[in-house]
């Protein structure tokens, strides 16, 4: 299960967020590829179900996802890292 978990960003691409928890709410599918068609019925998957008959997250993909709140409530805003700068998809980096 990935959408809707929490895990913390590793990256350096978005300023102050080094660190600090997200919560996933979807995958972009071949996100960090020049050639993504985010028009695409299986660019946005944001059920579990779909990105498992998809094949689950690449290192190609970027993650839809926004900060933790200390209440536990997350930010309105979202951001999109790389799958492989958050802890939970670390072990795709090659």
């Amino acid at each position: 299960m990935a959408i809707g978990t929490d895990t913390t960003y590793l990256g350096n691409e978005i300023p102050g967020l080094r660190g600090q928890k997200v919560r996933i709410f979807a995958v972009l599918r071949g996100g960090t590829r020049p050639d993504a068609d985010t028009d695409a019925d299986d660019y946005y998957v944001n059920t579990d179900e779909k990105l498992a008959r998809l094949g689950g997250v690449t290192a190609e993909d970027c993650i839809d996802a926004a900060p933790v709140l200390p209440g536990g409530t997350t930010s309105f805003v979202h951001v999109d890292p790389r799958a492989i700068d958050l802890e939970r998809f670390a072990h795709l980096r090659k």
